[in-house]
C-alpha cells in the first residue's frame, strides 16, 4: 500500500499533451509530485503505481517520462536487494515498452553488470578500433552510474595498463584513503586522471572529501562545484552540502540522512532519545515508558518542531500494540486524522493472521479521514486503490474462514467513536460517517465491486474473479463474472468463465448459450474454439447416460464438422460415441468395427481399451461394455499408451482415470525413463494417477517428466508434493516451494499462484493433528537457485514412493523445526469435527509417525542419548516506528 499522504502544490511545470481525460490536467501536477516525493524516499514499488495511474489518465509525454523514471528506480532497488534477475526481466520489460527511452535506460544495464561481472560491458574498451561515438555512449554511462570503482580496477577483459583501469586502480586507493585517515597532497595528486576522463567527477570527489576532514570548507565547496551535475557521485554532493551547514538545494534520502547523522553527529539527541524510547517499550515499565516519551517529545520540539504532531502519532501507535497505558503520557494528546489511522493499519496489517479483520476496520477509518482531509475524492483511482488493498489483506483466508469469522467480529466490532472524544470537531465529524454498507470491509466481494465501480479496469476483474474461484459456491464467481461482463461488454473473458461454471454444474444449455456469445465476440480466440469442442462432447456424453443413443450419431456427426476435429487424435472420439452406439444397441458386429477404428486412430490398442473403459463409466454402460473392449495389449508400451489416451481425454475435457490392473506394468516402465512419450502425457498420466488416489503410479510419472527436464519441471515438482505421503510435511512443501520459485522464473504467474495456494491450502484444511504437524511454523515462499537445484536432483533420484517402517530411518524434516514450544490450541474450536486425516494410514505407518513427532517434540539427544539443548524461536517483537 503506497504512503498516502496530502499532495502539495508542485514546484515544477509539467507538459501534459492534449486530449487527456477531464480533469487529468489538475490532478496530473498532484501525482507528478507524489511520484517525485516518493521516488526521493526511496520508496519505488508505490511510486511506479502511481506513475501507472497517472500515465493511464493523461498519457502525455511528459507522464510517460515520469513512468520510464519511476521503473529505472524500481530496478535500482531490485539491484540492491540482490534481485538481479527480476531486475533483468523488468529492464527488457520496460525497454521494449518504452523503446525511446532506450538512452536514459542504458545505465541501469550498467548497474546490472556492476552487481555480477562488468566484463561484457567492458570488453568493448579493449578493441582499439572502436568508433569513437560507440566509446562516447559507454563513457557516458560510466561516468552517470558507476557508484563503486573496485569492479572496473579489478576488470579482466581490459589489460592492466589501460589508462580506465589505471585511473580506477589509482581513484579506489585515493578513495580509500580520504575515508579512512588525513593523507599527503601527494596522494590527491591523481594526474593520471584528465578533465574529460569519465571519472574525473570521482577525481573532484576525493579531494572535497579530503579538504572536508582537514576543515577547509572553501576548498571543499570548490571542489564539489566541479562534479558534474550528472554523474554518480554527484549523489554524496548534497549530503556533504548539509555537513558543511550549507543548504541543499534537495531534500537527503534517507541514506544520505543517515551518512551526514554519523558523520558530523546532527540529531544525535534526538537519535538518542528515540533509541531509548523504543528500548523502554521493550522493558515495558510503564513509569519509564512515560519518563522517556516526554524526553522523546522534547528533543524534538527542540530540533524539528514540525514533527513533533507526527512522533506523537507515532508513539501513540507504537503504545497500542504495546503498553496503552503509554497514551496518558504523551504531552497534550494527539490528532487521530488520517496519518494516525493509517499507522495503525499498518502496524495491525504486520501483525499476525488473526487480525486481518482489524486491520481492514482501521484502513476504513484512514479511508474516512484522508476523504474529509481533501487528500483525495471518494471515488479517486487512490480509493479503489485501497479497495483492493483490503480485498488482499482478506484474502490471506478462504472464503470460508472469512465466511466462519466474520459474524463473530461483527457481533463484538463497536466501532471507533469512543476514540474521538478527545478530539478536535473537525476530526470527530470525519470519524462519525457512516458508510451505508456497515462492514463492508469484511467482504472481498463488496471491496472488488468498489473498486471495480470507481476504475473498471480488467485486470481487477481479473483479481477479483481469481478470489471468487477459490469458493465453493459458484454462485460467486458467477456473479463476478456477470458484473465483468455488464461493465465490458465487448470482453469475452466472463464469458468463458460463465461458460465453464455452467459446464461444471451440467448446465450444457445455458453453457452452449455463454458459448455463442463469446463467438460472436471472437471466434477465432483458441479457448473458444477449444471451447466449442468440449461442449459438444459433454453433450454427447450425456445423451449416452440419459440412453438417447438416437442422438449418438447427431453428436458424433457435429464434432467432425468442426474445424478443429481432424487434429492429432481427436477423430478417434466420434469412432468411439459409434462403439458407444453398437454397445447400447448390442450390435456386436458395429461395435467391434469402430474399437478397430479408434484403435487405428491412436495407434495402440492400450489406448483405445482406456478410452473405451472411461467414456463407459461416465454414460453409466460399463457393465453392458465389459464384453466389447479388446483385452489383448502384449507386445505394447502401457504408459505411452495410457498417456496418449489421457492427453485425448484433457483435449475433450473429460478426465480419464487408469485402469488399476495395469499399474505393475506402467510403473516398470517408468522406472526404466526410457519413454518415447512426452512430458505434457507425463503430466496427464500423473494428474490421473492423483484423481484415482495411486500415489505410487503418480510419483513414478513425476519422476519420469523430471528426468526429461525443460520448462516443465515446475509442474512436475507441484504435481510430486501431492503425491507424497502425508507424513512428508517439510518435503512437500519444499515441492511446492521450488515449484513456485520455477515458475515465477520462468513468468509462469498461474502455477505459480497455484503451487502457493495449495501450500495455503493444506495449511488451513480443517483443524487436524496432521494438518497442524504440517503447517507449525511460516513457510517463505522464495528459496535460492542453490535449494531448487538441490530439490530438484533429489527428486530426479528417487525411484520410489517413501514409506515408513521399523527399521527404516525416518526423513529429516528439517533442522530445528520442531524444536519450539507446543502452545495449546482451543480445545472448543471443531470438536465436533471428526479427524480422518490417518485414513490413509496404516498401523505401522502411523506408529512410526508418532515416533519421530515425538522426537522432534522432546528435542534432539547428544551422542550419549541425554536430552540436548532446545532452541526457543527469537521473538521479534514489535517494529519499531521510529
Amino acid at each position: 500500500m503506497p504512503d498516502i499522504r496530502k499532495h502539495q502544490p508542485p514546484s515544477r511545470p509539467h507538459s501534459i499533451a492534449a486530449g487527456t481525460k477531464p480533469g487529468a490536467v489538475q490532478q496530473w501536477a498532484v501525482w507528478a509530485e507524489e511520484v517525485e516525493r516518493l521516488l526521493e524516499q526511496g520508496k519505488s514499488k508505490p511510486a511506479v503505481e502511481l506513475a501507472k495511474v497517472a500515465h493511464k489518465h493523461t498519457a502525455s509525454a511528459a507522464s510517460e517520462a515520469l513512468l520510464v523514471k519511476a521503473y529505472a528506480a524500481r530496478i535500482r532497488a531490485l539491484v540492491q536487494a540482490g534481485l538481479n534477475e527480476e531486475a533483468k526481466a523488468l529492464l527488457a520489460l520496460v525497454g521494449q515498452r518504452y523503446s525511446r527511452f532506450k538512452e536514459a535506460l542504458a545505465g541501469i544495464g550498467f548497474i546490472l553488470h556492476a552487481g555480477t561481472s562488468l566484463d561484457d560491458f567492458l570488453r568493448p574498451f579493449a578493441d582499439p578500433d572502436l568508433p569513437q561515438d560507440r566509446r562516447a555512449e559507454i563513457e557516458t554511462v560510466i561516468r552517470r552510474e558507476l557508484t563503486d570503482l573496485g569492479p572496473l580496477a579489478q576488470s579482466a577483459v581490459l589489460p592492466a595498463t589501460h589508462p580506465l583501469r589505471l585511473a580506477a586502480t589509482k581513484l579506489e586507493q585515493a578513495f580509500r584513503a580520504v575515508t579512512t585517515g588525513p593523507v599527503s597532497d601527494d596522494a590527491l595528486s591523481l594526474t593520471e586522471i584528465s578533465h574529460q576522463s569519465p571519472l574525473a567527477p570521482w577525481k573532484s570527489l576525493v579531494r572535497a572529501i579530503a579538504s572536508f576532514y582537514r576543515g577547509d570548507d572553501r576548498a571543499c565547496e570548490r571542489w564539489l562545484e566541479q562534479v558534474a551535475a550528472d554523474s554518480a557521485p554527484a549523489r554524496l554532493v548534497p549530503a556533504l552540502s548539509v555537513m558543511l551547514a550549507k543548504p541543499s538545494k534537495q531534500p537527503l534520502k534517507p541514506a544520505a540522512i543517515r551518512l551526514t547523522t554519523q558523520i558530523v553527529g546532527e540529531a544525535s539527541s534526538v537519535r538518542a532519545s528515540l533509541e531509548a524510547l523504543d528500548r523502554a517499550f521493550v522493558g515495558g515499565k510503564p513509569k519509564r515508558i512515560a519518563r522517556h516519551i516526554e524526553k522523546a517529545v522534547a528533543a524534538v520540539k527542540t530540533s524539528c518542531p514540525d514533527l513533533v504532531e507526527r512522533l506523537k502519532q507515532h508513539i501513540a501507535v507504537r503504545a497500542y500494540v504495546s503498553d496503552r497505558r503509554a497514551l496518558a503520557a504523551i504531552p497534550d494528546g494527539y490528532r487521530k486524522d488520517a496519518h494516525f489511522w493509517h499507522l495503525l493499519a499498518r502496524l495491525t496489517e504486520l501483525l499476525e493472521r488473526d487480525f486481518t479483520l482489524e486491520a481492514c476496520s482501521l484502513w476504513e477509518q484512514f479511508r474516512k479521514h484522508a476523504v474529509a482531509q481533501g487528500l483525495f475524492a471518494e471515488d479517486g483511482p487512490e480509493i479503489a486503490a485501497l479497495y483492493l488493498h483490503m480485498a488482499e489483506i482478506l484474502e490471506q483466508s478462504s472464503p470460508e474462514e472469512l465466511a466462519r469469522e466474520r459474524p463473530a467480529f461483527e457481533d463484538r466490532f463497536p466501532g471507533y467513536l469512543k476514540y474521538y472524544s478527545d478530539q478536535p470537531a473537525d476530526i470527530r465529524r470525519a470519524g462519525a460517517r457512516q458508510d451505508p454498507e456497515a462492514c463492508y470491509f469484511l467482504y472481498p466481494e463488496l471491496l472488488y465491486a468498489r473498486a471495480c465501480a470507481i476504475d473498471p479496469d480488467p485486470e481487477i476483474f481479473r483479481q477479483w474473479l481469481h478470489w471468487a474461484r477459490r469458493s465453493e459456491d459458484w454462485h460467486v464467481s458467477d456473479r463476478a463474472a456477470q458484473s465483468w461482463r455488464r461493465a465490458l461488454p465487448k470482453d469475452g473473458r466472463p464469458l468463458l468463465h460463465l461458460m465453464e461454471s455452467a459446464e461444471k454444474r451440467g448446465a450444457l444449455k445455458k453453457a452452449l448459450g455463454y458459448l455463442e456469445e463469446a463467438e460472436a465476440l471472437d471466434r477465432l480466440n483458441p479457448e473458444v474454439r477449444r471451447a466449442r469442442l468440449r461442449l459438444l462432447t459433454a453433450n454427447a456424453v450425456r445423451h449416452l447416460s440419459q440412453n438417447k443413443v438416437h442422438l449418438v450419431e447427431l453428436d458424433a456427426a457435429a464434432l467432425e464438422a468442426l474445424p478443429q476435429a481432424g487434429e492429432v487424435n481427436r477423430p478417434a472420439f466420434p469412432a468411439a460415441l459409434r462403439w458407444a452406439s453398437g454397445v447400447l444397441h448390442n450390435n456386436r458386429q458395429e461395435a467391434l468395427h469402430y474399437s478397430a477404428q479408434v484403435a487405428a486412430l491412436l495407434e495402440s490398442r492400450a489406448a483405445a481399451t482406456v478410452t473405451l473403459a472411461n467414456l463407459a463409466d461416465m454414460a453409466g454402460f460399463r457393465s453392458a461394455a465389459n464384453g466389447f473392449l479388446g483385452s489383448d495389449i502384449s507386445g505394447e508400451k502401457i504408459a505411452e499408451a495410457v498417456a496418449r489416451a489421457c492427453a485425448l481425454g484433457e483435449d475433450l475435457g473429460l478426465k480419464f482415470v487408469v485402469p488399476s490392473e495395469w499399474d505393475e506394468k506402467i510403473l516398470d516402465e517408468l522406472r526404466e525413463r526410457r519413454l518415447e512419450v512426452g512430458t505434457r502425457q507425463l503430466c496427464l498420466l500423473a494428474e490421473a494417477a492423483l484423481r484415482a488416489g495411486r500415489r505410487e503410479l503418480a510419483f513414478a510419472a513425476c519422476g519420469a517428466g523430471l528426468a526429461k527436464g525443460g520448462p516443465t519441471e515446475a509442474r512436475f515438482l507441484l504435481l510430486r508434493g501431492q503425491a507424497l505421503p502425508e507424513w512428508e510435511f517439510s518435503r512437500r512443501d519444499e515441492c511446492f516451494i521450488a515449484a513456485a520459485e520455477l515458475a515465477r522464473r520462468q513468468r509462469d504467474m498461474d502455477l505459480a499462484e497455484e503451487a502457493v495456494e495449495l501450500l495455503r491450502t493444506y495449511s488451513r484444511q480443517g483443524s487436524t493433528f496432521l494438518r497442524w504437524a504440517a503447517h507449525r511454523e511460516p513457510r517463505s515462499f522464495s528459496m535460492s537457485s542453490e535449494e531448487v537445484q538441490k530439490i530438484l536432483e533429489r527428486e530426479r533420484k528417487a525411484s520410489k514412493l517413501p514409506v515408513l517402517s521399523p527399521d527404516k530411518p525416518a526423513p529429516d524434516y528439517g533442522s530445528g523445526r520442531w524444536n519450539e514450544e507446543i502452545e495449546e490450541e482451543n480445545e472448543e474450536e471443531n470438536e465436533e469435527e471428526e479427524d480422518d486425516s490417518f485414513a490413509a494410514m496404516n498401523f505401522k505407518e502411523l506408529t512410526q509417525f508418532l515416533f519421530e513427532l515425538a522426537k522432534r517434540i522432546v528435542g534432539p539427544r547428544d551422542p550419549d542419548g541425554t536430552p540436548g539443548k532446545r532452541h526457543r524461536p527469537s521473538s521479534r517483537g514489535p517494529r519499531s516506528l521510529f
